[in-house]
């Protein structure tokens, strides 16, 4: 069998592809489309990527691989605690590929630090905490890039940051840059090592949705015409170097089974803020302790730590945080999370950056007053029902598409980290932490001044890209029904390997010739699906990196 390509491209449009393919403005994408299947592949709920790109590369769900989110419920407190590639719980398609004498290539994938020996080569991706750690396996290899780049390795675009600085120039060729750095990594990789499987992932495509949407987008609220004028369509221009590199890198390799893939697609972020705790306290299933102490405290924190981002250089601020004790630091964590929250008379409550809802349930939170059982039952239902009446204060509208018992999504030994309910909506970022006005309205518009201090414009949706290319699959099939963790049996099926029998996805049969499925069925084993990495926990200043990109990015505030 042919070795197997994955590219992953974070973030990506199936409908922004086929339109700029059938537009001429994508030639490789549009060749692929044409001599390929191809169809939306539906992500996990909620939509971010520490959890799809981990179901993806796994084939299991997060109940069962771990890594739900960036972070996970510290069950002896009322927080959260980051998480890596050292929590996950099921094993990799590059570790069972490895496992079985296959050659593997690993770039950029996020939840990969730290990297694990392979039989290959494997650099870590998004949760890296920085170019000073060692995001490389071999150890060796990291000097390599180094040398073989002629500049320093990329591991995230530092598109955040300058647009926080009002430099959005500055971000948008980051974003390009982090384009040519990647292809340039993976292109020497493959030139220099014996290969059966290498995937990588470009996050450009992920970054120019977010911080320039509303530049590709005439109709959106926050549409600035002469800055539009003056860089472009920044999210067309990104397109277009991927397709322009993908081409370059297809011309390297030749004609081998391909899998271009994202964990999730985009779209418009709605302008509107859902305050989940507001919401919850409005019908009496959370209270707040008396006073406003905790709020204010919670409140001028954020305040602070923005205004740190902006004065203070990265390396500067990470040194300055070792000045407070770890003691406080965790108070303040958490109390920037559930500020005067009155646990002795609250049922349910939020962190409030996610659609999720958790209960207070005794015996498993610190101070828990929900009894398991008929009342965790009936509370759930309550809470689902009203959320499900979720109205727009302006349209009417309802937001809510569903409201998920975690049971209907997750199974296995780390359902107890999901929370008890998922709310799946449009728009993931709507979900905003409040501001510490406990009178405000818990569901409402954004403010001109909340619009014009925007840095992120673009969102996640559930519908990402799934396109197939290779011996056996059928030219131009329109794919239907794909879930994230059919990628990983779909790819073992291309490479011709067993698959394990226990995994939660399934090979995406549609997308082959009837007679060549028939000739090739696929092969099932009876392995095991548990058993990851060891865990590994972050270092304070580690920690702290991660904290600044996932704040960047809209994943905390």
């Amino acid at each position: 069998m042919a070795p197997l390509l994955i590219v992953g491209l974070d973030g990506a449009s199936l409908e922004l592809i086929r339109s700029w393919a059938a537009e001429g403005h994508l030639p490789t994408l549009a060749g692929l489309l044409e001599r390929g299947a191809s169809g939306p592949l539906r992500s996990t709920i909620p939509p971010y990527t520490a959890q799809a790109w981990t179901t993806m590369v796994t084939g299991v769900n997060a109940g069962r691989h771990r890594l739900f989110d960036f972070w996970e419920r510290d069950l002896e407190l009322y927080g959260f605690r980051l998480t890596n590639a050292g929590f996950r719980a099921a094993p990799a398609l590059w570790t069972l590929l490895s496992q079985r004498g296959r050659r593997v290539v690993v770039v950029n994938v996020p939840m990969t630090f730290p990297p694990e020996p392979v039989n290959g080569v494997l650099v870590s991706g998004w949760d890296t905490p920085g170019l000073g750690s060692a995001f490389t396996y071999p150890p060796e290899l990291k000097g390599e890039l180094a040398r073989a780049l002629g500049r320093p390795y990329v591991i995230v675009p530092g598109d955040a940051r300058w647009m926080r600085l009002r430099r959005p120039e500055r971000a948008r060729s980051e974003l390009l840059d982090e384009v040519v750095v990647r292809f340039a990594t993976v292109r020497h990789l493959l030139r220099t090592r014996p290969w059966d499987m290498a995937m990588f992932v470009v996050g450009a495509t992920d970054g120019a949705a977010h911080f320039f949407w509303h530049l590709h987008d005439p109709a959106h609220p926050a549409h600035d015409p002469a800055l539009a004028a003056r860089l472009g369509d920044v999210l067309l221009q990104v397109y277009r170097l991927v397709d322009e590199q993908l081409g370059l890198l297809l011309d390297e390799v030749g004609d081998v089974p391909l899998l271009v893939v994202s964990d999730h697609g985009s779209g418009q972020r709605e302008l509107r803020a859902i305050h989940l705790n507001l919401w919850l306290a409005r019908h009496g299933w959370l209270h707040f302790r008396a006073g406003i102490g905790g709020h204010w405290t919670a409140a001028a924190l954020a305040r602070l730590k923005e205004v740190a981002r902006l004065v203070f250089p990265h390396q500067q601020l990470n040194w300055l945080r070792h000045l407070w004790p770890d003691r406080w630091r965790r108070r303040l964590s958490q109390g920037e999370l559930f500020a005067g929250i009155d646990w002795e008379r609250t049922r349910a409550f939020s962190e409030e950056r996610r659609g999720n809802i958790w209960i207070n349930l005794r015996g498993r939170e610190p101070r828990g007053v929900v009894a398991a059982g008929a009342e965790y039952q009936a509370l759930c239902s309550d809470i689902a029902a009203a959320l499900e009446e979720m109205g727009d204060p302006v349209t009417g509208e309802r937001i809510v598409h569903r409201v998920w018992r975690r049971e209907e999504l997750f199974d296995g030994p780390y359902l107890d980290r999901i929370p008890d309910l998922l709310i799946e909506v449009e728009s993931p970022s709507q979900f905003m932490v409040h501001a510490g006005d406990r009178d405000g309205p818990p569901v409402r518009p954004l403010t001109e001044r909340e619009i014009a201090d925007l840095i992120v414009f673009g969102d996640h949706r559930m519908e990402g890209v799934l396109l197939m290319a290779g011996e056996g699959i059928r030219p131009g099939a329109a794919l239907s029904g794909a879930r994230l963790c059919d990628v990983f049996p779909t790819a073992l099926y291309l490479m011709g390997e067993e698959i394990p029998a226990l995994l939660d996805g399934r090979v995406v049969e549609q997308a082959f010739d009837p007679g060549w499925l028939g000739q090739h069925p696929p092969c099932y084993s009876h392995e095991g699906v548990m058993g990851g990495a060891p865990q590994h926990t972050y270092s304070d200043q580690e920690a702290q990196e991660i904290i600044e990109r996932l704040a960047g990015l809209g994943y905390l505030g």
